[in-house]
């Protein structure tokens, strides 16, 4: 296999939107499902990395917790692109190899919903993340403490009933876990798991639940070059959200995607990856698709 077509921990994308009377922080993430997949937990060896996403997410319906439409005509297209710099040092803690990124997202999107609409571009939230890398035979593993700052771009006064914010307004704070299986024969079992817990929106008042998110992917090297395989994510709530210090009611997120993915890798230095999810079992949150591009530059 290529030691340096490396999936790393991960990336942002999504949007903040808020319409009128409709709770929509809840289930709106910033945990960039579908954005890892093949060798997830097999981070690269001593060097600097510039991981390049592209992501389309759109989505034509926004369901309740019983799978049902909650809000009419809705749509929304976002676009991303999002740059991560990772950077893995020579150095040793607890017996896994340090290393450390920082990932920017710059977002267009365009959302409408109940007869209004309204778009956006710019910047999303800054993340910042150490982390650690441990190898040993086929198995592969790594952990990361991401922290994902509000930097991004966010109208609080907007007067418009439909708001395309693209930053997410408060900190979170989410532990990752990593870990591939593969073997000499070309298979590859991996996942990225996280736990998302969020701050209060200070200008909303507003606190979105805390969650768990993975990541997963199966794939085979049918040549050198070329990989195929199934990879998807999943998204579960545990917590309710709160408005306040009252928690709103049946706010509990979850949904299940998959889909097909394929990964060329003609040489040691790059690669390019691509693959497009389908979300299923959908509950407090949006029913799309994404397509992802993603590209890895070793310097």
């Amino acid at each position: 296999m290529f030691k340096n077509k490396r999936n790393l921990c991960c990336g942002l994308l999504l949007t903040v939107m808020s319409i009128n009377s409709y709770a929509l922080e809840n289930g709106s993430d910033s945990a960039a499902l579908g954005a890892e997949g093949a060798m997830a937990g097999n981070l690269p060896p001593k060097g600097v990395y510039l991981i390049t996403y592209y992501q389309n997410y759109h989505a034509d319906k926004m369901l309740d917790q019983h799978g049902n439409i909650s809000v009419p005509d809705f749509h929304l297209d976002a676009n991303a692109l999002v740059a991560r710099l990772v950077w893995m040092t020579d150095q040793k803690l607890l017996g896994g190899q340090l290393g450390f990124y920082g990932i920017q997202p710059f977002v267009d999107v365009r959302l409408s919903a109940a007869g209004f609409s309204d778009s956006n571009k710019g910047l999303g939230d800054f993340v910042f993340a150490p982390l650690l890398a441990w190898h040993h035979g086929n198995h592969h593993w790594g952990v990361a403490l991401e922290n994902v700052f509000p930097t991004g771009d966010y109208d609080k006064n907007s007067p418009k009933p439909v708001i395309a914010n693209i930053s997410k307004n408060y900190y979170t704070f989410r532990p990752m876990f990593a870990y591939s299986y593969m073997t000499a024969s070309g298979w590859d079992l991996s996942t990225k798991m996280s736990y998302s817990i969020n701050e209060k929106n200070d200008d909303t008042h507003y606190k979105s639940g805390d969650y768990f998110a993975f990541d997963y992917n199966l794939s085979y090297q049918v040549r050198p070059d070329l990989t195929l395989g199934l990879q998807g994510y999943a998204l579960k709530q545990f917590t309710d959200d709160k408005r306040g210090s009252v928690k709103v009611q049946d706010s509990k997120a979850q949904v299940l995607a998959y889909g097909p993915a394929v990964s060329y890798h003609p040489s040691r230095q790059w690669f390019l990856e691509g693959k497009y999810l389908f979300e299923d079992q959908v509950e407090n949150r949006t029913k799309g698709g994404s397509t992802w591009l993603k590209f890895v530059w070793s310097f």
